[in-house]
């Protein structure tokens, strides 16, 4: 009897221990579902968090770009302004007109020269100082094209063979005189357009430019 007993206080014992075991592998498995989704919720919002800080990243780079694009515009007006032959500005007997980007500046040959001549007249050289003057001080690095050009008339009384050799020869007195007031001679190219590019009246026609390259 007493044997019965402790079979069935054993057997009681051990299933409330089976119970409360399986109570607690149960709050665990609750704990542990919990902390899942939890860490779950996590990673979602740290994933979203960080896909938005890589949005704002490439809005980032977008503006930066689009900010270094008007810089760069900006600086390519400045550079326009700073080139479009402001120095020039009042200087006698000089005209200056920008083509695309280049400046050129324009001299009447008559102001220049005489007739048939490739001699700068003393009267010129007032004109060509300031003009050497403006380009030392502000297109001192700037590659020059010194273009020469007559008006249509075929040459009748000079020493030299045709318009073209005319317009060269006073295209280089120019070139001579610039370099001797400071101007880079390795800077400058000269081009003889002779008869080809008349203006209006012939007087026009008879002239010499100095075009500043902006390349």
């Amino acid at each position: 009897m007493m044997r019965t007993k402790w079979i069935i206080s054993i057997t009681g014992l051990a299933g409330c221990l089976m119970a409360g075991c399986s109570n607690n592998v149960v709050q665990e498995n609750d704990l542990l579902k919990n902390e899942n989704q939890e860490l779950r919720v996590q990673y979602k919002e740290s994933t979203n968090a960080l896909q938005a800080a890589d949005d704002d990243l490439r809005r980032s780079q977008t503006d930066l770009r689009s900010t270094q694009e008007q810089v760069e515009a900006l600086q390519y007006d400045l550079n326009t302004q700073s080139d479009s032959g402001d120095s020039f500005a009042g200087i006698s007997g000089v005209s200056v007109e920008v083509r695309d980007k280049d400046v050129a500046i324009t001299v009447a040959s008559d102001l220049l020269f005489n007739s048939g001549s490739a001699t700068l007249k003393k009267s010129a050289k007032s004109t060509l100082s300031a003009v050497a003057s403006s380009l030392t001080a502000s297109h001192a690095n700037k590659t020059l094209i010194i273009m020469g050009y007559t008006d249509t008339d075929n040459i009748k009384k000079s020493k030299f063979k045709s318009n073209w050799h005319l317009a060269f020869d006073r295209a280089w007195s120019v070139r001579d005189y610039l370099v001797s007031k400071g101007v880079d001679k390795n800077n400058i190219a000269i081009e003889s357009w002779g008869p080809t590019r008349p203006l209006a009246t012939k007087a026009a026609s008879r002239r010499v430019d100095i075009v500043i390259v902006n390349e």
